[in-house]
């Protein structure tokens, strides 16, 4: 096999007691497109959008867009000033594999890590092999996207390197109305490059890097609003020096992470105003394996700054420390982790996760895990001019979970069952004060619980192949003071992807189903988002020439299926996307 370096190396390690899902590269050059379209298709989790392209964020396992955190190999790098991630501003087909971490991983990856995580990872090969990628895909409303891929190697080195580009002038018509998609156009640009070298048998030194460039306007819900822009700009950087020493294994990373926004009010008369922030962090890991058991102690520094013509110019720092272990029986995995952070501007729990993993047999197994996560109070929240407030409380999670998973020994299928309950405490909401001006104040507790089914399968007769991949997902989450649903999250979730393959002919099928969701915090009944099935399908073929060249044809929401995740923000009816993948 060859060797492969992966930089986040606790996700897989210590997630006892926790059912991961992975997303290859293969599938995320197929599915390509925005971290959104990757998401909603293969995962439980729903998004709001406000429109193709616009801002999208999640609701995963009822919780807030806040409470979900994105990692990038190994760091958490939710915007320092709302504290989420704009699921539309992330190209993934660059990327070497996309994991999703459903429930708690604060004690890992810090703040936010309450609903679930999304691992964005690079990974790197020492195999003496050159690979290139390039990937064109041009469809409906003048939708063009492309992809240059590269990797080398040696028994010493490797570099990889992934460019990418989407546009759009995102102009499609709202079915069953007059009206089109107004000022939505937007362009994105993605760069990753990741190098490594080993200095010797015992030494490795490595960097990653990650740049994008957004640029795109907003829609119009009515003909007569002002047009706006919103331009941003990211840069993480993540230096790693490896150690080993026998069954010890030592990791020194400083990363370095730059975040850059700029809104326009009015295209016509342009006055933007911006905001930056950036933040260092020194992280160092060490890891022990003796005899059935496993150890990582980890202690990490982090310094952040944000300055904007809204936001204070303000400072905090942030320590933490956390122990992670895990022990190994015939069929019993136990795992036991605590972590605990110091901070200059609010006061942090101690976190913790517990979690267990049993097989009766080759054929079933069961996992359990606990944990208490937070989330801590964003710049926004703290420093915002005007409004915000130190004294803020972070959020505090404590849940638990217990999943049963059929298999078999071949792994032609998988059926699993994961039932969860999530108790939400202190959390932040802006509300009017006695001077009607918004502020952010710990009010709300919340209770989600829920039930996900997933069912995988894979079917080969000679040259025939089928995959299925099916999920269902019951979701509560309530106000525990209303007793309402909060806003914007769908009981019921229904997903399928059917794929089938002969030779070199492929072809797949996907349905979405989403729930109806309230719009309004009382469940008002005249407030109501409908539910929605939509239907994708696409076809494919790999030609037999010299070079691996493969051609595509898409088409999305088949039924022309009129539906919104937003109110008054239509989706796109029926559209086209066309693809061409190249690969020596």
């Amino acid at each position: 096999m060859d060797e492969v370096f992966v930089v986040d190396r606790q996700i897989k390690r210590f997630s006892t007691g926790q059912v991961l899902q992975s997303i290859s590269s293969r599938a995320l050059q197929e599915t390509p497109g925005l971290l959104t379209d990757v998401l909603q298709e293969n995962t439980p989790i729903f998004f709001k959008q406000n429109g193709y392209g616009m801002v999208s964020s999640p609701s995963f396992r009822g919780t807030t867009a806040q409470q979900t955190a994105v990692v990038w190999n190994g760091f958490n790098i939710n915007s320092q000033f709302n504290g989420q991630t704009d699921f539309n501003t992330l190209l993934v087909d660059g990327f070497d594999e996309l994991s999703v971490r459903p429930g708690g991983g604060s004690v890992i990856y810090g703040t936010g890590a309450i609903g679930g995580s999304i691992h964005l990872k690079n990974e790197l090969k020492f195999n003496g092999e050159t690979n290139v990628n390039l990937s064109a895909r041009a469809g409906s409303f003048s939708t063009f996207q492309n992809l240059l891929k590269a990797s080398t190697s040696s028994d010493n080195w490797s570099l990889s390197v992934a460019l990418s580009r989407i546009s759009s002038e995102n102009n499609y018509d709202w079915p069953e109305t007059d009206r089109q998609n107004i000022n939505g156009q937007f362009e994105h640009y993605n760069a990753n490059l990741s190098l490594s070298r080993k200095l010797d048998q015992n030494n490795r030194i490595t960097y990653h890097g990650m740049y994008f460039n957004g640029d795109r306007n907003f829609s119009l819900v009515f003909r007569s609003d002002t047009p706006s822009n919103y331009a941003n700009e990211d840069h993480r950087h993540m230096l790693e020096w490896e150690s080993r020493f026998s069954e010890v294994k030592s990791v020194f990373k400083l990363a370095y992470f730059d975040e850059f926004s700029e809104y326009t009010a009015n295209v016509n008369t342009p006055r933007p105003t911006g905001a930056t922030a950036q933040k260092a962090l020194a992280r160092y890991s060490l890891f022990y394996t003796y005899n059935n058991f496993d150890f990582n102690v980890l202690s990490e520094y982090n310094y952040s700054t944000a300055d904007g013509d809204n936001v204070l110019s303000e400072s905090r720092t942030i320590a933490s420390f956390a122990f992670l272990s895990k022990y190994h029986w015939d069929d019993l995995t136990a795992e036991l982790s605590v972590r605990q952070e110091y901070s200059d501007v609010y006061d942090s729990p101690f976190l913790f996760s517990s979690g267990l993993n049993y097989e009766f047999s080759n054929h079933v197994a069961a996992k359990v895990n606990v944990s208490k996560n937070f989330r801590i109070p964003t710049f926004n929240d703290l420093y915002w001019e005007g409004s915000g407030r130190t004294d803020l409380l972070p959020e505090t999670s404590n849940q638990a979970e217990a999943s049963l998973i059929f298999s078999d020994t071949k792994e032609k299928y998988q059926l699993s069952f994961t039932g969860y309950y999530n108790d939400i405490t202190n959390l932040i909401r802006w509300i009017p004060n006695t001077e009607n001006i918004w502020q952010p104040e710990n009010v709300d507790e919340v209770e989600t619980y829920g039930l996900e089914a997933n069912f995988r399968s894979q079917l080969q007769y000679g040259e025939h192949k089928l995959r299925i991949n099916s999920l269902y997902a019951y979701t509560i989450s309530e106000n525990k003071q209303t007793g309402f649903q909060l806003t914007y999250v769908p009981k019921h979730q229904f997903k399928n992807n059917l794929t089938y393959e002969f030779g070199r002919f492929s072809t797949k099928v996907q349905n979405l189903y989403n729930g109806e969701v309230f719009t309004r915090a009382n469940n008002s009944e005249g407030d109501i988002l409908e539910d929605y099935m939509l239907w994708n399908a696409s076809v494919s073929y790999l030609f037999p020439e010299l070079l691996d060249l493969k051609l595509s044809f898409q088409v999305r929401n088949i039924s022309d299926t009129p539906y919104q995740t937003v109110e008054n923000r239509p989706l796109p009816g029926r559209h086209f996307f066309i693809q061409t993948q190249l690969n020596f």
